[in-house]
């Protein structure tokens, strides 16, 4: 069973950790003085608005200054200054503008001012506001990896899962094995079910003496043999193997070299010996303090999939007064947007490995406090599996852990099946078209593409809408063609289906989305319908293609969705972004 772990970490306080600055009036230029004593009473009274006039007028003067650490000091202290101030008056934006400077400036000086640069990061990342739209029609991302599916989304649950009872659809199933546990009894019966009902398996094995089992992975070589021999009795279910997951939290850490040495090993041992076995890397979602997650990458030769594990709290370690630096930095209560939560993993590996949510949960109640959050893990699951299969195609697997777990560490319920709200919404979402339904070898055609300037869409197309404010939960969306009232959309992914058939041609496809905190933000695009009536009609031995998106006169020319008429001719074609070539 798995726990999850966080670590806290106290981050150092932006005013205080850089102490008063010198009193070497050599150098400063003397104008800076006057300000500096203007600069500190704003601080001293909390004027949030005073603060950032004298801490930019104070940063174009020592820009002018020579370099050296009383400088570096200086400019890092009021950077962090000017970003508070501007989040203490809810202006997220100029807040994030000042930590990208921030992050920037300190970046550039290596681990010397890790904190600053570290949550200077996350707060560039959650301040950052972005509106997209997203139709039907797309092609997913394929790589070629072991047990990738071409397009679409396996699912499922832990094993033990009292959810699985009422999910008939499941095309994976998540089991848990700690590494030198002799029992294997249970995991074989598992894995023999999903043989017999077409499922994959996702087997998590996991390392709970944490660093020293890394360090003593080749003593293991009879365990590994035993788990290597469970795989082949059933060569045809596709089985990821998540070896030492979540290593970037653990207590008990591994060095770098050797976890490295150790998930290489464990790689070589089970594919020389299981031709069905895919490797999974998979960290945390935020990964400790001064742990670089990507210094453990093992390499792309020995890794098929990138995992993570991507869990929803609305406290950070349960705890409803945590720093507001906590919250923000472990993605928990308004941080906890998915797509921002991943979205450095993936664009550091989603270009060349597919992505898989191993293992997932949104927190409905708190542990101790049994303080009810159901309404807060309701809108988190909706996003989770609406919006993470939409903005990023690259992710094809998506696990979730219903189960309980005991230790006093774990401060949030996730399980579906203590939450009949929670657990309904499962099993409605889990039937959207992106997912694959039923068994591995089922396929679904459904993929997303963003909307973008010249898109081409059919006379009748979907839209769905995702957007990011800091602290604001979308209310509505409503679509407009050329400032015409179309459709409007209440819930998670805000989707619409738009009748424009009497919008044939060039028009501005318009989206306003409204959020809870009374504010609105506008996504245009210029986009091309095809017209109505079919005037254009595509027949392969005497049936008529079927197109996601209508073929189009365009500058007059024919343009026809070729994908669709070679897979009418029983081709499968993909685009594969490892050799960029379908």
């Amino acid at each position: 069973m798995k726990i999850v772990k966080k670590v806290v970490m106290m981050l150092l306080c932006y005013v205080l950790v850089l102490g008063s600055l010198p009193v070497m009036a050599f150098t400063y230029p003397r104008e800076f003085w006057p300000i500096n004593e203007q600069m500190e009473r704003a601080v001293s009274a909390n004027d949030y608005n005073g603060m950032i006039t004298y801490g930019k007028q104070l940063i174009d003067i020592l820009k002018r200054t020579e370099e050296g650490s009383e400088k570096k000091n200086a400019m890092i202290k009021r950077y962090s200054q000017i970003a508070m101030a501007y989040e203490a008056l809810g202006d997220y934006e100029n807040s994030r503008v000042y930590n990208q400077h921030l992050f920037d400036y300190a970046g550039q000086f290596g681990e010397e001012f890790h904190d600053y640069v570290r949550v200077a990061k996350a707060k560039t990342e959650q301040f950052a506001t972005s509106v997209e739209l997203y139709t039907t029609g797309g092609t997913s991302p394929y790589y070629g990896a072991k047990n990738e599916k071409q397009n679409g989304v396996l699912f499922g649950l832990c094993a033990d899962g009292q959810t699985r009872s009422k999910l008939g659809n499941e095309s994976m199933i998540l089991v848990y094995q700690e590494l030198g546990q002799t029992l294997l009894a249970y995991n074989a019966g598992i894995i023999s079910k999903a043989a017999n009902s077409g499922v994959a398996v996702e087997f998590a094995l996991n390392c709970p003496r944490e660093g020293t089992d890394i360090a003593n992975i080749r003593q293991m070589e009879s365990y590994l043999k035993s788990i290597s021999d469970l795989f082949k009795k059933y060569p045809n279910v596709p089985i990821y193997l998540r070896f030492a997951a979540e290593f970037d939290v653990w207590d008990n850490k591994a060095e770098p070299r050797q976890y490295i040495e150790a998930f290489r090993y464990v790689t070589n041992y089970i594919k020389s010996k299981n031709a069905n076995v895919a490797m999974v890397w998979s960290p945390a979602q935020e990964s400790s303090m001064y742990v670089n997650r990507d210094d453990y990458y093992p390499g792309d030769e020995y890794v098929d999939w990138v995992g993570v594990s991507l869990y929803a709290q609305k406290y950070f370690q349960g705890n409803p007064n945590a720093k507001k630096d906590d919250e923000i930095l472990f993605k928990t209560g308004v941080n906890s947007d998915p797509v921002v939560a991943i979205k450095n993993l993936v664009e550091t590996y989603g270009n060349r490995k597919p992505i898989m949510i191993s293992e997932s949960g949104c927190g409905h109640k708190m542990v101790k406090s049994g303080e009810n959050t159901e309404t807060f893990a309701i809108r988190r699951l909706q996003e989770y599996l609406s919006y993470l299969p939409m903005v990023y195609p690259q992710i094809k697997v998506m696990a979730y852990f219903d189960a309980h777990v005991t230790s006093d560490k774990e401060k949030s319920d996730y399980r579906l099946s203590s939450n009949a709200n929670l657990q309904q919404e499962y099993l409605r979402l889990v039937k959207q078209p992106r997912f694959i339904q039923d068994q591995y070898s089922n396929n679904t055609d459904y993929c997303y593409r963003k909307v973008q300037d010249g898109i081409n869409l059919s006379n009748t197309f979907e839209v769905a809408c995702y957007a990011h404010k800091y602290n604001a939960d979308i209310k509505t969306v409503t679509y407009f063609i050329d400032d015409k009232y179309m459709s409007v959309s209440d819930s998670v992914p805000f989707a619409a289906f738009i009748s424009a058939k009497q919008y044939a041609g060039r028009h501005n496809l318009k989206a306003v989305v409204s959020f809870d905190d009374g504010t609105t933000m506008t996504k245009t695009a210029v986009v091309n319908i095809a017209p109505s009536g079919g005037e254009i009609s595509v027949t392969i031995s005497g049936r008529k293609v079927n197109f996601d998106q209508e073929p189009i006169i365009y500058n007059e020319r024919t343009m026809v969705p070729m994908r669709k008429i070679f897979e009418s001719l029983g081709a499968t074609v993909s685009w594969n972004y490892s050799t960029q070539r379908t």
